[in-house]
């Protein structure tokens, strides 16, 4: 669903053409994630079909006509839709997660929150995870090498969840 949200976030922005939308979404999620034309061209038709977009020719001399989007109010309401819709299974998916982080501006403070605490509670079951992960590779002798594979793993999940943690701090303390 990221894909989605992706193209109707960024053309809720501005309106825009295919390729700009590539770059912008490359840019926003400093290319973590990319949309590829097989994704891209079929998802604005079907938005198109929604009445989630409207497409402008504009004609171009010497060039193929360039396809403009437009977002509408329909396609603003899906987006909304879309944004608020984080199941706990999509909190596993890196990039459900960061898309929706890059345009928290357009949920409620309340949605952000469910959203991080989502996330952290997800990070939380794999740390446990991985420290059972630790516990097996001590007991079986694991390689230096698996061993570090397992603490760069670690490392990495530490590192988000404490970026949400100190967040979700944040917003507390806003709260206030």
């Amino acid at each position: 669903m990221y894909s989605e949200i992706l193209i109707l976030a960024m053309l809720r922005q501005q309106p825009q053409h295919g390729y700009e939308l590539k770059k912008g979404i490359e840019r926003i999620l400093c290319g973590t994630v990319s949309l590829n034309n097989t994704v891209l061209y079929p998802s604005l038709k079907h938005f198109e079909e929604m009445g989630a977009v409207v497409r402008q020719v504009v004609q171009q001399e010497g060039k193929p006509n360039r396809h403009i989007y437009h977002l509408t109010e329909r396609g603003t309401e899906l987006l909304q839709a879309y944004l608020s819709d984080f199941p706990p299974e999509q909190a596993a998916d890196e990039a459900e997660f960061l898309t929706r982080v890059a345009f928290f501006d357009y949920l409620e403070p309340a949605e952000q929150l469910e959203i991080l605490q989502k996330r952290q509670a997800h990070l939380k079951t794999r740390l446990d995870y991985l420290h059972t992960l630790q516990q097996m590779a001590d007991e079986a002798c694991a390689t230096v090498a698996q061993q570090r594979v397992l603490a760069f793993h670690t490392q990495q999940i530490r590192s988000e969840y404490q970026w949400i943690a100190t967040w979700l701090e944040e917003m507390q303390s806003n709260k206030s």
